[in-house]
């Protein structure tokens, strides 16, 4: 339901209404277009998502097989001493891009050294297969994260512009339009009212 404000009946508040009404139509305009174009991007970074996790699952689940095996196959002090015993090296440089108005993390895996430093005598060559595998996993896991956080971001931002664009498709556009078509109104009967003041003088100043 539309509330109908008293206001001034007065050719400047019409003017200054019927600018803030067009501007508030303006603005809900620019807010569904980016909200239309964030959906868009969410779908396709949700649809690029699950084929990634369909990805790394397979991938994960060969790795951790061979890691199994490993494990039965050498003592848990030997997998322990071969593991503190990697080069690798890993980081991830984080930047912002901006989608739409809206700030993303990036994120860049970077790499350098060999995970396998250990002698092979005593190690089975699945817990080598298995380390090798993880390194070349390791990108998409970062991508996956990657994803995951511009999801929850540009969802977040979806809401939030949803409930800015609602309130002026139902509250503010309303209630101003309410408000032009008031004063309009009375305008009217103003100048009909005065009209029939003036016709009336007029017979008055005849009847003279």
């Amino acid at each position: 339901m539309v509330r109908i404000k008293q206001v001034n009946a007065t050719r400047m508040e019409l003017l200054r209404l019927k600018r803030r009404a067009a501007l508030a139509k303006k603005g809900h305009k620019l807010l569904k277009d980016k909200l239309d174009g964030l959906i868009g991007r969410l779908l396709n970074i949700v649809k690029s998502h699950r084929v990634l996790s369909q990805k790394i699952e397979g991938e994960l689940i060969s790795v951790f097989q061979k890691l199994l095996m490993s494990s039965a196959l050498t003592s848990k002090d030997i997998l322990y001493a071969a593991s503190l015993l990697s080069s690798a090296k890993s980081s991830v440089d984080i930047s912002i891009q901006n989608i739409m108005g809206v700030k993303i993390p990036k994120y860049e895996f970077k790499s350098e050294g060999n995970p396998i430093s250990y002698g092979f005598a005593q190690t089975p060559g699945e817990l080598d297969q298995a380390l090798m595998e993880f390194r070349q996993i390791l990108p998409d896991l970062i991508s996956l994260a990657e994803h995951n956080k511009a999801i929850q971001v540009i969802a977040s931002s979806i809401i939030e512009i949803k409930r800015r664009v609602n309130a002026l498709e139902y509250i503010l556009i309303p209630e101003l339009d309410a408000s032009v078509k008031q004063i309009v109104m009375k305008l009217a009967e103003m100048e009909r009212s005065n009209t029939v003041t003036l016709m009336k003088i007029k017979d008055m100043v005849r009847a003279r």
